[in-house]
């Protein structure tokens, strides 16, 4: 999950592609990703591992490290 996630976000949010993200990457804090983004985001995750966050969970806190959401995404 780690990998396909740091992949869409790097294919779809980041302005360089070879930006290196880790699990520990500050996304959101950055400037990777944005609110509209966390909105593709919480789809992509949806219809890739169909786990559907409720819109209140796209938080910073939960949505700015890859580890992070992946911990977020395994309570759903």
């Amino acid at each position: 999950m780690e990998k396909e996630l740091i992949e869409f976000i790097r294919k779809e949010f980041a302005i360089d592609p070879e930006i290196c993200i880790t699990c520990e990457t500050k996304l959101i804090s950055e400037g990777i990703i944005d609110s509209f983004s966390l909105v593709v985001l919480q789809d992509f995750i949806a219809r890739k591992y169909g786990k559907k966050i409720p819109a209140p969970k796209m938080t910073v806190e939960n949505f700015n490290t890859i580890k992070r959401m992946i911990e977020v995404i395994a309570n759903y």
